[in-house]
């Protein structure tokens, strides 16, 4: 059986996820590579960085409603 470890995320690693990915998409980057991208500087996994950007993305936009 796999043993699963989570690791909460701190604010600096949510700043550097959103400036990694903001300045990717603005230069027209493939979103995949981002996650990669991520991943290798957050020493996390692109799957993990992913679930973040989406959290990150869902808590914003429920906030401009």
């Amino acid at each position: 059986m796999a043993k699963f470890y989570y690791h909460a995320w701190t604010s600096a690693e949510d700043q550097l996820l959103k400036q990694i990915m903001i300045t990717g998409i603005t230069d027209r980057k493939k979103v995949l590579d981002l996650f990669n991208e991520a991943s290798e500087r957050l020493q996390r996994t692109a799957k993990s960085c992913q679930n973040r950007w989406y959290e990150l993305r869902s808590a914003e936009n429920s906030k401009a409603v």
